[in-house]
Order: structure tokens, then C-alpha cells, then sequence
């Protein structure tokens, strides 16, 4: 699986949860697969087919998805293709049928609407797997919006022992939401008043009502479906005060003429503002303070084909969208809502703020937009206003979809820069310069068009590429709460990329180099037709960068590139790299060019400064101003306990990372680390090609050079040192010995400098075990246990017999440790690896990180989130 996993992805390991799912499916079980958004869902139904050589059907909502996911598996060497009516090539089908494909795309309506013989032969050719991606669209749409997805379930009977799995980040959001809304109701119904709910389908009608009703409110139900007694019935008890709560369409409610109706909810998109308008004002009609909540998705925003779909001419399609535009701005509000529904009905309003809608109420976050406004208008314009939202969006994110490369927008200069934002990021965006006047829609049957409008056009002739005038705009909540998912999932993108580099500390060459490989990546990309990413990522591209391999096994070797990447353009890569290496005067196989180094400052500060702890803060300040060695630091009388001198060298490692001032070369004297050492380090870690895990580069040096000299390799490279710069040769190495302390008490793998570099200096990366906060401050004692790497199985773990070591537990080093067990550890395995601290503490540590949602507990066993 692993191999595989490296031949067709180029990764060495899976994320978690991955391998997971996968032996599911492998154990022909259906499985259901609720994982986050960046967490690599789609390589669960990916792997499966590769290793079993049978076909995978994958059901995707959107046709430019499936073309986009298609365009990516295709030039990872993946047999795959999609069923639909965008499919120009005529062969897609028979092939399909007999098994042709590794993964084959379609979404539900062409998958009910396939034939049964189809399914047949394709059954006999060998099929190994029914996925459906995004399964959210089942409860979300398959009701009444696209009803197919309700009828895939139909297919089970075809496909026998076929297992069936489901794919989603947020397959349970809709049932939470429903029970924070009950609670809300609970706390006005149960006090006096009543409470209308609208509701925009009969599904969510019966939902809502039954979950109230299982909490014990008194509430009725009216829907266009029910009989004419049931709605007469339920409308009796509700004006009599038999009933606190209605759960209704919008065919409730006329004349009703009830005082004391305390809250007024629409759980859904309106189809218009004067629908809303005339609900909205059933509320508080005796003058009793009283509140309106409207709850919407972007998802309300996409039925306007279903509302449309029983209208026969185009007027009345055109006031059907109309109405539904005004709606969705309403929505997308992050102004005075009054000032918008008075100013929609003709009236004028002086103040700029009523003080009462949630706009007014709660201040928003500003940002200056003008860049991001400055691409999407220009995007917009030059799309010549024939498009709706998604076409100058899925330019900005790069997309290759049919319709693109058809309209030649792949040739604009704005392709691919958007791509660090999510597509409901730049609509919210969108939405917000619509709102204040840069962007207008337009219909044309019942398809929307966006253009720039004369106020827009005047900002874009007053901007330029390179500098654009302020222009403030509030952020929405779906534009922060989709910011923050990115800087969890740790996706960067090229409008900041300048930064990151920074960041990471890349020398100037090396972020010269990396900048012309992404173009030398485009040109190819260009040439055999397909989106820049799909050749590979930009962390696949800046490690390139930084290795700059000499052979096609030291490029295999890089965490990232996959076997079809060396294969089919290896040879291009390579003589790429060499050229502008030569050119940057940058040495291959991840060698630093002594110019750009000696220009560097030795005490390099980071972007982000990462706090110190108390005790790590007076290590360095014992050995870099009262002139301690790293031993007398380690005994120092005034600690309880001594320390390991590789536990003062990792002191004073993060000490670096923290932009405090190191001198390297008496480091590297006091550790016995030499230049020639230092060299041969280097080239390790060239040839394993990745600095994540120290052990296989450990397992490519001699005896004599220990985790810690490695750790101050990594360190150095991070702050953009070369051995050159300030290490002599041949240093004395009779006590280099002492740094290589045994097995249970070496410096842990997963707390590499290297890795500290990159994650204190990137928010958005922080994804990494070792980036938690440490409660106490004590000295921090990570351990290192190579029969720990070297299985992934469960079993009993602790430290080897013939050590005596005494290990102290912290949040990080049991973090470290756990890293190290996919399937978890129960506490007596715990209590025995950390034998140095007492039980409680080891047990009060575990809570923490429990209660920070850093680690959960199932079964007994102590696993990482």
C-alpha cells in the first residue's frame, strides 16, 4: 500500500484516518468517511483501485469538479475519466464498460440514468468500490433539488458485494444546527409569546418539528401537503394559544393578525424580500420587544432552477430570479439591513445604522481588499460580463475545466492567482463589491451574469498590477471561519507566497529557483495541456528547490513527487534544475552556494518569534551571555534534577527559532561538530529527501555522528548557514561520544529543529504534534525509541529493559511519543514510559490535551486528532 501510495502520489505515509477508511473498503465493509476539509478525503477512494486493478465509481455533484479531479489523477499516470454530457470522446464509454478506467466520474442523475447492462458488464469487468463524494448532497439536496440522489440507493441491488462509501466534511453540521436551534427556541417559548418558523421545504418542516417535539415544546406543523382539516386544525390550536411554536411553509400564515408572536425564524434562504418582509412583520405586533433570526446556506443560493422549473415564460423566470437575487444580497449583508429592506421598498433612511439588525449591533472585522477586489473585477471584465460568478472564479483558482480551456481563458494573466482563496471565499468577496456598488448581476432567462459595473470600471482604470487604491471592506463570517479552515489545513497560495518564503527562511537564490521552477512548471503544464498543480504542488516544487537533485532516485526520493512525474518528465526537471542552478550558483544535491550564504546574518530572526519558556530562555542565557558550556548548563546546582546536555542543545535550537542571537561556530565546537560532518549530514538529507523523520537520515551517516549534530544541521539550513561560512575543518571528535546518548533518551524525531523552523514561522502550518503550548515550566525531556519507529503495529510499548532512564512527562513529549502509535496506547503503557513523573501528573497532562482536543481517547487508548 505504501509503495503505491509513494508511486502515484509521491508520499511516504498516509494522513490519518487514510489507511483507516481504505482497509474498509479493502474488507469489501461500507464505510462512511467524515473527515476535514484538506485532510485528503479523496486519496481514501483513490488508493483502493490501484492496488486491486478494478474500476472505482466516484458520484461528484459538479461536472468541473470531476473534470478538474480527472485532469490531476491523469497525470499522476491514473486511468481515469467521467461519464457525462461534457464528454466529447466517444470511446469514454465503451471503455468504461469494460473496465478500462481506474476511476471512473459521474454525478447521480447519470448514474441513475445508465442503463443496467452497463452496470452488468462493467459489474463482471470488476468493480471495487460506489463512492460518493461530497455525500452531504444527499440529505442536503436530495429531497427535492436533485432528487437522484436519493434514488442511488437503487443501485445496491445491482452492485452486489460492491461495498458502498460515503465521503464528507460536514455530513453532520445540519443535525447540529438543528439542535442549537431548539435550544434557542426552548429559551422564548418557555418564557411567554409564540414563535413562527418558516421553513423553504416540507423535509425541513418534518425535521425541525419532530426535534421540537421530542424536546417537549408544544408545536404544530403546516405544509401545502397535509389535508385541508390538519391545517385547519393546526392553525385552531396555534391562535389559541395551544401551541407555542408553528413549523411551517410560507403558506402559513396569511391574515393572521396574533399580537404576541415573540420570534419570527426563517430556516432557509426567502424566495423574495417582500415574502420576507410581510413574515418578518408578524412579529411583535403589540409593540413587546420582539426578534426575527433568518438562517441560510449557500447551498439556498443554487436552487433557482427548481424554483423556476414549473414557469413558463421568461418574464416570469426573469421575476423569479430577481426576487431570489435580492434575497441572496440581503443574505450577504454586512451592512444596515434596515437601511437595505427601506431603500428595497423605495424609502429613504438618514442614519447610516438602525441599531437593531446584527450588522448594526456587532461590528465586523475590516480588511483592505484592494488587491483581491483589484483580480476579481479585472477577471470579471475580462470575461466580457457573459458569465456568472463561477467562471471568473474558477479562472482565478486555476481550473482547466472544458469551458475554460473552450473560452481561452487559461491564457489570462489572472489564472491561477486566486487559487490561495476557496471558490465561496471570492463569491463572498464578490458579493460584498456587489453590495457596495462595484459589481451588478444581470439575468438572461434564468442564468445570472455578473459585470463590473461604471463604478468598478472607474476603480480599475485608477488601480494598476502593482499597486491598487485602499479600498476597506468588512469581512463575512463564511470569509473568516474559511481563512481560519485554511490556515489549519495549511493551504498557501500564491498571493502570500512571498511572505512564506520569508518565512521558511529560503535564501534569496533558493527563492529565486523556486520561483523559476513554478514558471518552468507552468510552461509544461502548458504544453501537455493540463493545470500547473496537476504536474505537482508548490510544496512539492519548493522542496525541489531546496534539494536540487542530481539523479532521477535522489527527485524520486523527494516526499511529493511521484513515480509518473520522474518518469515522464524527469529528464526535463533535472536538466532544468541544473541550468538554473548553474545560473543561481547554487551546487546540486542541496548544497548552499558560499556567496549567498556569507551575505546572510548569522543570527537570521525569524518572521514570528516563538515565546520561550522560562526554563528554556535562562539555558540560552546561561550559555550565550554568561559564557556556561553546554555540560555545566546540564548540572547547573541550581536545578532540582540535571539535565541532558541534548536537552540544553535543543534549549538553545529553539532559542534560534525564537530569533534569539546563537554563535554557530562555538555550537558546533562544543558538540564536536565539524564542517566535514556537517557535509556529510547535508548529503543525507538530500538523499532521503525529507527532513520530517531524523531516523532514516540517521540510518545513512556513520556511528559517529549522533541526532543531535543532525539537529543542528537542520537548524542552520533554516537560518540559511553553510558549513563554509563559519566552521573549521577536522574538529577534535574524541568526546563527540557524548552526545550519543542510548535509545531511551535521544532527542525525539518529531521535534526537529527543522520542523519548529517551519511551523513557528507559518501560522497557517501548525498542524504538527509538537506545536502545542507546555504547561508547566520544566525541563522538557523528549524521548526517542527506535523500536517505536520501526513498527506501526499495536502492541505493549516501553522503554527498553536495560535502560534505567527516568522519563518526565510534559505535553510535548508525550505528544512525540504518541505520534509514533496510528492505532494508540492505553494509559499503563503511558504510566510505564513515563516512569521519571508521578501518576497524577502524567494524568492531569493527558486531560489537558484531551480537553484542548489535541488527543482523544477511545477505547481506552490515547490516540492523536
Amino acid at each position: 500500500m505504501l509503495s503505491t501510495l509513494k508511486q502515484y502520489f509521491g508520499y511516504a505515509s498516509f494522513r490519518p484516518s487514510q489507511k483507516e477508511v481504505i482497509d474498509q473498503i479493502l474488507d469489501k465493509r461500507d464505510c462512511l468517511a467524515v473527515m476535514a476539509t484538506g485532510s485528503g478525503k479523496s486519496l481514501c477512494y483513490q488508493v483502493p483501485p490501484l492496488l486491486l486493478e478494478k474500476t472505482a465509481i466516484v458520484i461528484s455533484p459538479l461536472i468541473s469538479l470531476m473534470q478538474d479531479q480527472v485532469m490531476s489523477l491523469k497525470q499522476r499516470g491514473i486511468r481515469a475519466e467521467f461519464l457525462g454530457s461534457a464528454q466529447t470522446d466517444g470511446s469514454v464509454h465503451t471503455k468504461a464498460q469494460s473496465g478500462h478506467f481506474h476511476l471512473l466520474f459521474m454525478t447521480p442523475e447519470k448514474a441513475c440514468s445508465t442503463p443496467l447492462s452497463f452496470w452488468l458488464e462493467l459489474l463482471e469487468a470488476g468493480i471495487c468500490l460506489f463512492a460518493v463524494d461530497e455525500a452531504h448532497c444527499i440529505s442536503e439536496w436530495g429531497h427535492d433539488f436533485r432528487v437522484e440522489y436519493k434514488q442511488l440507493h437503487k443501485l445496491r441491488d445491482v452492485l452486489l458485494d460492491v461495498p458502498f462509501v460515503g465521503l464528507t466534511a460536514t455530513a453532520t453540521e445540519n443535525l447540529q444546527f438543528v439542535d442549537e436551534l431548539v435550544q434557542e427556541i426552548s429559551k422564548y417559548a418557555r418564557k411567554a409569546g409564540s414563535t413562527i418558523i418558516y421553513c423553504t421545504t416540507i423535509k425541513d418542516v418534518e425535521q425541525i418539528h419532530k426535534s421540537l417535539q421530542e424536546a417537549g415544546i408544544k408545536t404544530g406543523i403546516y405544509h401545502g401537503q397535509m389535508s385541508s382539516k390538519a391545517r385547519e386544525e393546526s392553525h385552531r390550536s396555534f391562535i389559541k394559544d395551544e401551541l407555542l411554536v408553528m413549523v411551517a411553509t410560507i403558506a402559513f400564515g396569511m391574515g393572521i393578525d396574533k399580537p404576541n408572536i415573540r420570534q419570527v425564524i426563517h430556516y432557509g434562504c426567502p424566495k423574495s424580500i417582500e415574502s420576507y418582509y410581510q413574515e418578518s412583520g408578524r412579529c411583535g405586533r403589540d409593540g413587546i420587544p420582539s426578534v426575527c433570526w433568518l438562517y441560510y446556506s449557500r447551498a439556498d443560493f443554487a436552487k433557482a432552477d427548481f424554483y423556476c422549473g414549473g414557469l413558463r415564460t421568461e418574464n416570469q423566470r426573469r421575476a423569479v430570479m430577481e426576487s431570489l437575487l435580492a434575497a441572496q444580497h440581503y443574505c450577504s449583508l454586512t451592512t444596515c439591513r434596515r437601511k437595505f429592506l427601506l431603500s428595497y421598498f423605495g424609502e429613504k433612511s438618514s442614519a447610516e445604522k438602525c441599531g437593531n439588525c446584527d450588522n448594526c449591533m456587532v461590528s465586523k472585522s475590516e480588511r483592505d481588499m484592494s488587491k483581491e477586489s483589484f483580480l476579481l473585477m479585472s477577471c470579471i471584465q475580462s470575461c466580457q460580463g457573459n458569465w456568472g460568478l463561477n467562471m471568473p472564479v474558477d479562472v482565478l483558482r486555476g481550473s482547466r475545466a472544458k469551458k475554460i480551456l473552450n473560452a481561452h481563458f487559461d491564457k489570462l494573466p489572472f489564472h491561477g492567482l486566486g487559487k490561495d482563496y476557496s471558490s465561496n471565499w471570492w463569491k463572498s468577496l464578490a458579493y460584498q463589491l456587489i453590495s457596495h456598488g462595484y459589481l451588478m448581476e444581470t439575468f438572461r432567462d434564468t442564468y445570472k451574469f455578473v459585470r463590473v459595473s461604471p463604478k468598478g470600471e472607474k476603480y480599475i482604470r485608477s488601480a494598476r498590477p502593482d499597486h491598487q487604491p485602499a479600498l476597506i471592506l468588512p469581512l463575512t463570517d463564511e470569509m473568516v471561519e474559511d481563512e481560519e479552515q485554511q490556515c489549519t489545513t495549511g493551504e498557501v497560495g500564491e498571493l502570500n507566497s512571498m511572505a512564506t518564503l520569508e518565512c521558511e527562511q529560503l535564501s534569496e537564490a533558493e527563492a529565486q529557483i523556486f520561483h523559476m521552477l513554478l514558471d518552468e512548471r507552468t510552461k509544461l503544464a502548458k504544453s501537455i495541456g493540463t493545470a500547473p498543480y496537476a504536474v505537482c504542488g508548490d510544496q512539492t516544487i519548493k522542496k525541489i528547490a531546496l534539494a536540487r537533485p542530481s539523479t532521477k532516485a535522489r527527485l524520486a526520493n523527494i516526499d511529493g513527487v511521484n513515480q509518473h512525474l520522474v518518469v515522464r518528465h524527469g529528464d526535463y526537471l533535472l536538466q532544468t534544475i541544473r541550468q538554473l542552478s548553474q545560473e543561481l550558483n547554487l551546487s546540486l544535491d542541496g548544497g548552499a552556494n558560499l556567496e549567498t550564504a556569507n551575505t546572510r546574518k548569522a543570527n537570521l530572526v525569524p518572521h514570528h518569534k516563538k515565546k520561550l519558556t522560562p526554563a528554556k530562555f535562562d539555558a540560552w542565557k546561561l550559555w550565550h551571555e554568561n559564557g556556561l558550556p553546554i555540560q555545566k548548563i546540564a548540572n547547573f546546582p541550581g536545578r532540582s534534577a540535571p539535565i541532558k546536555e541534548g536537552t540544553v542543545v535543543e534549549y538553545l535550537l529553539e532559542a534560534a527559532q525564537g530569533g534569539l542571537q546563537i554563535e554557530w561556530t562555538r555550537l558546533c565546537d562544543e558538540v564536536e561538530l565539524s564542517r566535514e560532518r556537517l557535509s556529510e549530514i547535508e548529503g543525507a538529507i538530500s538523499k532521503v529527501g525529507s527532513r520530517e523523520k531524523l531516523k532514516p537520515i540517521k540510518d545513512e551517516l556513520p556511528e559517529d555522528i549522533c541526532y543531535v549534530h543532525i539537529k543542528i544541521c537542520l537548524a542552520m539550513q533554516d537560518c540559511g548557514l553553510s558549513p563554509e561560512v563559519t566552521l573549521p575543518s577536522h574538529l577534535d571528535t574524541s568526546k563527540a561520544d557524548e552526545f550519543v546518548e542510548n535509545e531511551s533518551g535521544m532527542v525525539s524525531t518529531d521535534t526537529s529543529c527543522s520542523d519548529k523552523a517551519t511551523h513557528c514561522c507559518s501560522d497557517h502550518n501548525e498542524t504538527a504534534s509538537h506545536m502545542v503550548r507546555i504547561a508547566q515550566d520544566q525541563e522538557v525531556h523528549p524521548i526517542h525509541d527506535a523500536n517505536v519507529l520501526s513498527t506501526r503495529k499495536r502492541q505493549k510499548v516501553g522503554i527498553p529493559e536495560e535502560s534505567s532512564t527516568a522519563l518526565e512527562a510534559t505535553e510535548s513529549s508525550i505528544l512525540d511519543w504518541l505520534k509514533n502509535y496510528d492505532e494508540g496506547v492505553f494509559m499503563r503503557d503511558i504510566l510505564e514510559h513515563f516512569n521519571g513523573s508521578k501518576e497524577e501528573l502524567v494524568i492531569d497532562l493527558l486531560g489537558s490535551l484531551e480537553s484542548d482536543f489535541i488527543i482523544f481517547k477511545k477505547n481506552d487508548l490515547y490516540m492523536l486528532l
